[in-house]
């Protein structure tokens, strides 16, 4: 966490200076106080489901029911990306409803609503609005290449557990950058981490 947010901090400056909305500051909540401010069984029960059956990262409880104790819908960066669990029980359970179009007519924000009766994948990710599921991690460095955002992408940070100020390369979100083509953002000690230990796994 210290990581990621020291990199959302340094890179909100550069984002300012060429995203044409208004960014705000990084505000941050307390995930046990959303735990105890906003509770709702429903929407927890919805999650253990979900988290026993996909994995489900336990972020997308706390997004669940900070929106819904706020009456906000918010959104979610969800990757197009075969290893997402969010979008694996997303598919499994809702259909996503295009609910804005781009200038051509191309989709471009999703909303989760369910295939039938109410489901947790529904509860859960409900009020969430999904702007990237067909945007996956090789579609972002092009568009990176091409608009000249390589200094803010190489400022990103994603590892869980770094070592030494680094990736750990074990990570699950550092075993996707290197199953999804972005081995390139690890130094040469992360991948090598890897590469033992999938060769350990194997």
């Amino acid at each position: 966490m210290p990581f990621e947010l020291l990199a959302m901090c340094n890179i909100l400056q550069d984002v300012r200076g060429i995203a044409k909305a208004r960014v705000l500051d990084v505000e941050l909540y307390d995930r046990n106080a959303i735990a105890h401010d906003f509770p709702d069984d429903k929407i927890s029960e919805a999650y253990a489901r979900l988290a026993d059956g996909f994995k489900l990262g336990y972020q997308y409880e706390l997004f669940a029911l900070l929106c819904k104790g706020l009456g906000v819908r918010v959104e979610c960066a969800v990757e197009n990306s075969r290893r997402s669990k969010a979008r694996t029980a997303i598919n499994a359970q809702c259909r996503l409803v295009a609910c804005e179009e781009g200038r051509l007519g191309a989709e471009v924000r999703y909303r989760a609503v369910s295939k039938g009766k109410s489901t947790d994948a529904e509860l859960v990710f409900g009020l969430l609005d999904f702007g990237t599921l067909g945007v996956s991690k090789l579609d972002a460095l092009q568009a990176a290449e091409q608009n000249g955002w390589m200094p803010i992408m190489r400022k990103t940070w994603f590892c869980h557990t770094p070592v030494n100020g680094k990736p750990c390369g074990i990570c699950n979100p550092c075993r996707d950058a290197m199953n999804e083509g972005m081995g390139w953002r690890m130094p040469l000690s992360s991948r090598l981490r890897y590469h033992m230990w999938h060769l350990r796994t194997r």
